[in-house]
C-alpha cells in the first residue's frame, strides 16, 4: 500500500509540473507568410520577404490574399435559403464607355437580408440546392451568391470551356487556385455568372423554369459579371502596388481567365492583348530557364499552361489571318528584340532548316489528346514559318513567293504523316463505346488537319482558282464532319430536353411568333440567327455556347469564303448560322454573315441556286474575275456591326483594284 500511494504522489506532482510548462494561449495570427505558417513560427510580416526567413535561408513564398474585412462571409457555395425575400436592390456598379474594365464596384450588403439567385439549369425546372463545397484551411470564402457563381463555373461552366476536350486545367487547377488567390477566385465568379447570362438570354419561353426569383434574369446575371470582372482586376492592381509575390504559374493562369472574359464578351483586342502578354512571360521563362538560377517551386509551369497558350496563339494568329488586323493587334509568335521596332527577319535559310525539322510522330494515335498535342506543335511551327518569311518577303496579303514553296515541303510530309497516324481513330468514332464528345473532338481535329493543309498550300499561291482544287478531297468533308458534330449535339439536347415529352414545343417557336431579341439581355453574342436556317433544318434545341478552345467555326469560315461549289458553300453557312457558338474570339453568326456578303459578290449575275440538281446554274463555275478575298474586318462584336472590305487577291495596298468593295453589316 505505501508503494502503491508514492506512485500515485508521483505521478501527481508530474501532472502538476506539465500543467505550470504549458504556454499561455493567445489569439492566433492568420496574416504572415505561408513558410512561417507551416514552421508554425511567427511571421514578422515584412513585405515582400518576412525577415524570419532572409535569416533563416528560406525562400519566402508570399502572403496569401487577403480576406476583406466587413463582408458577409459564408462557405463556398451555401445551401441558399428559400425563405429569404430577394427584396434588396441589385448591387450598383458603373462601368466605362465599353464596360470592359469596370471601376472598383459599389456594392451595398446587408447582413440580414442576402438576395439569392437560384441557378437552374437548362434541363431542370425547379430551383437546384447547393451543398456546401469543401475547401481547404485558409482558403478564401465566398459570400452567399458569389458561392452560388462558382458552383455554376464547377458544375457547368468549366465542362464548356473545355470545348470537345477533357481538360484538368478548368476542371482541377482553375479551381484550387481559386481557393488562395482573390483575384482569380473573382474571375471564376465573374466566368460563371457569364454562363448563366448565356443560359437565360438563350432560354425560350417553352423551355424556360419557373422561377419566382426577380433577380434571376440576364441582365442582373451580365452586372454581376462585370462586377467581378472588375473586383479581379482591381484586385491583381492592388497586388501589384503591394509587392505581393505571385508565382508565374498563377500569373498565366489569371492572364487565360482574363482572355476568356474578354472573348465570351466580345472584345477580341484586348484579348489578343492579353494573350501577348502571356507569351511574352513564357519568352522570358525560356530564357531564364537557360540560365542555372535556382528557382522556386511556385515558378514551375506546367506543360498543361503552356499547351493552352499554344492553342491561343494558333487561334489569335489564325483570327488575324482571316480577318487582317491592323497594328497592334497582329499577335506575334516568334518575340521582337525590340519591342519599339519591327522584328529583324530572320534569313529564309534559317527558317527553311526549321521547317525540314519533323516532329515526332507514331505510327498510330493512340487517343485524342496525343493527336491533338501533335497538332498544335505541327500548327504553330507552320505559323511561325510563314511569320517568318511574310516578314523577309513582304508580299501582298503575307502571301510567300510560289519560288520558295519547297522550302516549306517538309510541313506537308509531316501532315501526311499526321493523317496516317489519325485516320484508325477516325474510323473508330462511331463505335458504342467513344462518347458524343469524344466523336466531336475527333471530328473537329480532322476539320483542323484539313483547314491548316489548305491554307498552308495556297499560302505560296496568288490565284483564287487554285482553292477549286480542294472542293471534293478537303472542303465536302470538312462541311460533312461537321454536320456530325451539329446533328450529334442537336439529338443529345433534344432527348435531354424533350425526351419525355410527347410533343416538342421547340419546334413550335415559329409557330407561336416568338422571336428573341438577345442584344437587350447579352452584348457580345448574338443567340439566334439573322435568318430562319434553324427552323429550316430541324436545329431547333441548340443553344448559344461558348468554349475556349477552337472547334468547328474556322473550318466552317475557310468553306464558306473558299469553297466556290454553290452547294457547299451553302451547307457550310447554314452550319454557321444555324448552330450559333463563339469558339475564343471565333463568332459563328459574324463568320456566316462575311461568307453570305462574300457569295453575294462573287454570284451577282448568276441565276437563283434552287439545290438538289433542279437549277440550271447549280453548278456553275464562278469565273476568275469574279472572285475575292478577305482584305480587312472591322467589327464591335459588343454592338454586333462589322465594317467589311474585299479584293483581287494578290493586289497590294495602294493599288487600283477594280473588284474592292465595302459594306457595313449588322446583326
Amino acid at each position: 500500500m505505501t508503494q502503491t500511494g508514492d506512485q500515485d504522489k508521483g505521478k501527481e506532482a508530474d501532472k502538476g509540473k506539465l500543467v505550470k510548462s504549458r504556454r499561455a494561449s493567445r489569439p492566433k495570427v492568420k496574416t504572415g507568410c505561408s513558410n512561417c505558417k507551416l514552421r508554425r513560427v511567427k511571421c514578422d510580416e515584412t513585405r515582400p520577404q518576412c525577415i524570419k526567413c532572409v535569416r533563416s535561408g528560406r525562400t519566402c513564398d508570399g502572403f496569401p490574399a487577403y480576406k476583406r474585412a466587413g463582408e458577409v462571409v459564408l462557405a463556398i457555395a451555401p445551401r441558399p435559403n428559400t425563405n429569404i425575400s430577394p427584396s434588396t436592390s441589385p448591387p450598383t456598379t458603373t462601368t466605362t464607355s465599353n464596360g470592359l474594365l469596370p471601376p472598383r464596384p459599389v456594392i451595398v450588403r446587408k447582413p440580414r437580408v442576402i438576395r439569392t439567385t437560384p441557378p437552374p439549369t437548362p434541363t431542370e425546372p425547379t430551383v437546384i440546392p447547393f451543398a456546401p463545397t469543401v475547401y481547404l484551411r485558409g482558403g478564401l470564402s465566398f459570400d452567399e451568391q458569389e458561392g452560388q457563381y462558382f458552383q455554376v463555373f464547377r458544375t457547368h461552366t468549366a465542362n464548356e470551356l473545355s470545348g470537345f476536350f477533357d481538360s484538368e486545367f478548368w476542371t482541377r487547377s482553375v479551381l484550387q487556385v481559386s481557393h488562395t488567390e482573390a483575384s482569380i477566385r473573382h474571375a471564376v465568379v465573374a466566368l460563371g455568372a457569364l454562363y448563366k447570362t448565356l443560359e437565360k438570354a438563350s432560354e425560350s419561353p417553352p423551355s424556360s423554369p419557373d422561377s419566382n426569383n426577380a433577380f434571376d434574369t440576364a441582365p442582373d446575371h451580365y452586372n454581376f459579371a462585370l462586377q467581378q470582372y472588375g473586383k479581379a482586376i482591381t484586385r491583381l492592381r492592388e497586388a501589384l502596388q503591394n509587392n505581393e509575390t505571385r508565382s508565374q504559374r498563377n500569373i498565366l493562369i489569371s492572364i487565360v481567365l482574363f482572355t476568356c472574359f474578354q472573348s465570351f464578351t466580345g472584345d477580341h483586342k484586348a484579348a489578343i492583348s492579353q494573350i501577348q502578354h502571356g507569351l511574352h512571360l513564357l519568352e522570358e521563362r525560356r530564357q531564364e530557364s537557360k540560365q542555372p538560377l535556382i528557382r522556386r517551386k511556385e515558378d514551375l509551369v506546367d506543360d498543361e499552361l503552356v499547351q493552352i497558350f499554344t492553342r491561343l496563339a494558333i487561334q489569335a494568329k489564325s483570327y488575324d489571318m482571316a480577318f487582317h488586323f491592323p497594328h497592334p493587334y497582329v499577335i506575334r509568335l516568334t518575340p521582337a528584340k525590340d519591342p519599339s521596332s519591327p522584328q529583324t527577319p530572320s534569313s529564309p535559310s534559317d527558317t527553311a532548316s526549321a521547317a525540314s525539322v519533323e516532329t515526332p510522330m507514331p505510327d498510330a494515335f493512340e487517343t485524342s489528346q496525343e493527336a491533338r498535342s501533335a497538332l498544335d506543335t505541327i500548327c504553330e511551327r507552320i505559323m511561325r514559318f510563314q511569320e517568318a518569311l511574310s516578314s523577309y518577303y513582304q508580299g501582298p496579303n503575307n502571301i510567300l513567293p510560289a519560288s520558295i514553296k519547297s522550302s516549306g515541303v517538309g510541313f506537308r510530309t509531316q501532315l501526311g504523316q499526321w493523317a496516317k497516324a489519325f485516320e484508325p481513330l477516325l474510323e473508330a468514332r462511331r463505335r458504342p463505346k467513344v462518347t458524343n464528345t469524344e466523336r466531336a473532338g475527333i471530328d473537329v481535329l480532322k476539320m483542323i488537319h484539313l483547314m491548316t493543309t489548305v491554307l498552308f498550300l495556297m499560302g505560296f499561291s496568288t490565284s483564287e482558282m487554285d482553292f477549286d482544287n480542294f472542293n471534293q478531297t478537303h472542303f465536302k468533308p470538312i462541311v460533312e464532319l461537321a454536320k456530325e458534330v451539329v446533328v450529334d449535339e442537336e439529338l443529345s439536347l433534344a432527348q435531354a430536353r424533350c425526351g419525355k415529352e410527347p410533343r416538342c414545343k421547340h419546334k413550335e417557336r415559329k409557330l407561336n411568333g416568338w422571336h428573341s431579341n438577345p442584344a437587350q439581355f447579352f452584348p457580345g453574342l448574338a443567340i439566334n440567327q439573322p435568318s430562319g436556317y434553324r427552323e429550316d433544318d430541324g436545329y431547333a434545341h441548340i443553344k448559344a455556347s461558348f468554349a475556349l478552345d477552337l472547334g468547328i467555326v474556322p473550318p466552317l469560315f475557310v468553306v464558306a469564303t473558299k469553297c466556290r461549289d454553290r452547294t457547299i458553300r451553302r451547307d457550310a453557312i447554314k452550319l454557321l448560322l444555324a448552330s450559333p457558338r463563339r469558339e475564343g474570339m471565333w463568332d459563328s453568326i459574324l463568320s456566316g454573315r462575311v461568307a453570305q456578303w462574300i457569295m453575294e459578290i462573287e454570284e451577282e449575275g448568276m441565276d437563283d441556286f434552287v439545290g438538289y440538281g433542279m437549277g440550271s446554274m447549280d453548278g456553275a463555275a464562278i469565273e476568275s474575275d469574279r472572285r475575292v478575298m478577305v482584305k480587312e474586318i472591322s467589327f464591335d462584336l459588343q454592338r454586333r456591326e462589322a465594317t467589311l472590305r474585299c479584293g483581287t487577291r494578290g493586289a497590294r495596298d495602294g493599288d487600283m483594284d477594280p473588284r474592292a468593295k465595302e459594306t457595313h453589316i449588322f446583326w
